[in-house]
C-alpha cells in the first residue's frame, strides 16, 4: 500500500468503533440490571480490549515501522573535506569497520596520509581505531554506525 498512515487511522478508527459498541453495550446491560447474565458477560470486557488494543498497538508499530524510511545522512558528510567523505564512505560501504590496509589500497589515498586523517577522524570521535596484530581496524563510531550502516 502506498499509504501506511491511512492504514493506521483505519485501524485505530476500528478499535475506536469496537470500544465505543462494548461501553454502549456494557452500559445498557448494566442499566437494565443485567450486567451478569448478559449475552457476552461484562467482566470479560475489560480483558478483551486490552488484548485487542494491544493488537491495534502492534499492527501500528509493525506498519509504521516497516514502511518507514531510512534518513538521508549525506548531508552531513558534506561538512568533512573530500578525502574524509571517501573515506567514511569507504566504512559504510564495508559495514562501518574494515582494516587501515584495505582502507588505504580502496580509496587510492596514500598510508600517511590515510594515517594521520584517521587519528583526526578518532580524536573528534567519529571512527576508533584498535590494533588487531600487525593490522588495524579502523570502526565508526557506534551512534554514527547506526545512522549510516542501520
Amino acid at each position: 500500500m502506498k499509504n501506511p498512515l491511512l492504514i493506521v487511522i483505519m485501524l485505530l478508527a476500528g478499535f475506536v468503533l469496537i470500544v465505543s459498541i462494548a461501553s454502549l453495550y456494557a452500559q445498557s446491560e448494566i442499566l437494565t440490571g443485567n450486567a451478569c447474565g448478559c449475552f457476552f458477560p461484562i467482566y470479560m470486557l475489560i480483558p478483551l480490549l486490552s488484548s485487542a488494543g494491544l493488537l491495534m498497538g502492534s499492527l501500528i508499530y509493525f506498519f509504521l515501522s516497516s514502511h518507514a524510511k531510512k534518513a538521508d545522512f549525506s548531508p552531513l558528510l558534506n561538512l568533512l573535506d573530500y578525502e574524509e567523505k571517501v573515506v567514511i564512505e569507504e566504512l559504510v560501504k564495508n559495514r562501518g569497520n574494515m582494516t587501515q590496509a584495505r582502507l588505504v589500497s580502496s580509496t587510492g589515498i596514500n598510508k600517511v596520509k590515510v594515517s594521520r586523517m584517521l587519528a583526526d577522524l578518532e580524536q573528534r570521535n567519529i571512527v576508533r581505531k584498535r590494533a588487531k596484530g600487525i593490522s588495524n581496524i579502523i570502526e565508526l563510531e557506534e551512534k554514527l554506525k547506526e545512522l549510516l550502516v542501520g
